[in-house]
């Protein structure tokens, strides 16, 4: 080899080699992400030493981590003492992530599984106090000619379900049908709003193996501040999972009313809003975000209007329930149930 050849040789390493070092320097994954779980922050530190990482609210503690390529693995303490892994794979221009993730026992046992998703920036929120409540749901979520009664917000139905702000009530809807529809689990679901599946996991109650028994949760592409929390639904495919776009009501799947392995009837299955606001992540009824068009059938059935189906924080605080954990020990004297006509 020549001597002119031999300096272009090196001449080229040079500029490789120098070009992958800069590269490397440059990759940097510190900064705050907004998850798709309950609108969660995470806020990842990254220096050429180390890498760790928190949860808001302290959900997350002591987190470190590893790089490997544009994948980093994660380790955490949870607040209750529980061991969280994850494997995030970030997009090229790093402004977006998603990967598995298990929160487990001390023991070994898994408590919750999932996607994380994340997208850099913080999360989007919604004052409430200041802005009237959006009426964004498009769609109604079920067959509302197959539905028989709905749960009043705050009633004493089910179990109680709150956002932290109050407690010892429920803040969600239940949906029971007519009980010639309860025998199978064949009352469809449909998104009700235009949105991304944020979230796909195990409901509570029953066996959740497979396509069976899920929660699902939707951000409105609209309203990025909102979460539709859908309860005990079976899927209707393997494609109704997280990072999925759906459709206004596009079909998820079907109502779970009956539990083989139990050998027991649902009466009812339930949905909650969820909105993040400047104090934290607060329930609302599905009847305030609900439109016109959502709402009439509802009009023509009987409902005068949207507040038939809310008991006020007021009534509530005056008529109060008694709890022990999540289940209620007294249901008061309020009307739990709006009773729709035929």
């Amino acid at each position: 080899m020549n001597l002119t050849r031999s300096f272009a040789c090196v001449l080229l390493f040079s500029t490789f080699f120098a070009a992958c070092e800069h590269e490397k320097e440059d990759v940097d994954y510190s900064g705050t992400y907004c998850l798709n779980i309950q609108n969660l922050e995470m806020t990842i530190v990254h220096t050429s030493k180390s890498l760790t990482f928190s949860v808001q609210n302290d959900l997350l503690v002591n987190g470190t981590g590893t790089v490997s390529g544009n994948s980093l693995s994660l380790y955490a303490n949870t607040s209750s003492s529980e061991l969280f892994t994850g494997t995030l794979t970030f997009s090229g221009d790093r402004l977006s992530f998603s990967g598995p993730f298990q929160i487990t026992e001390p023991g070994g046992n898994i408590t919750l599984e999932g996607i994380l998703l994340g997208k850099k920036g913080s999360c989007a929120k919604y004052d409430i106090s200041l802005q009237e409540i959006p009426a964004f749901i498009e769609k109604e979520f079920t067959q509302l000619d197959k539905i028989e009664r709905v749960s009043r917000f705050r009633s004493a139905v089910g179990h109680s379900f709150t956002d932290g702000t109050e407690s010892c009530r429920s803040m969600k809807h239940y949906f029971s049908p007519y009980p010639e529809f309860r025998q199978n689990n064949t009352l469809e679901i449909y998104s009700p709003v235009k949105g991304t599946i944020t979230s796909v996991s195990n409901d509570g109650h029953g066996a959740s193996e497979g396509l069976y028994n899920k929660l699902i949760q939707i951000t409105p592409d609209n309203q990025p501040a909102f979460i539709v929390e859908i309860f005990h639904c079976d899927l209707v495919s393997q494609s109704i999972q997280t990072g999925k776009k759906v459709e206004a009501g596009e079909l998820l799947g079907y109502a779970r009313l009956y539990y083989e392995e139990l050998e027991e009837y649902a009466t009812s299955f339930d949905i909650a809003i969820w909105v993040n606001t400047k104090d934290g992540m607060q329930l609302l009824s599905y009847f305030e975000v609900v439109n016109d068009n959502v709402f009439n059938p509802y009009h023509l059935r009987g409902a005068a209007s949207r507040q038939e189906f809310i008991i006020t924080r007021e009534e509530r605080d005056t008529h109060l329930l008694q709890c022990d954990g999540d289940s209620f020990l007294t249901y008061g004297n309020l009307q739990d149930w709006v009773i729709l006509s035929p």
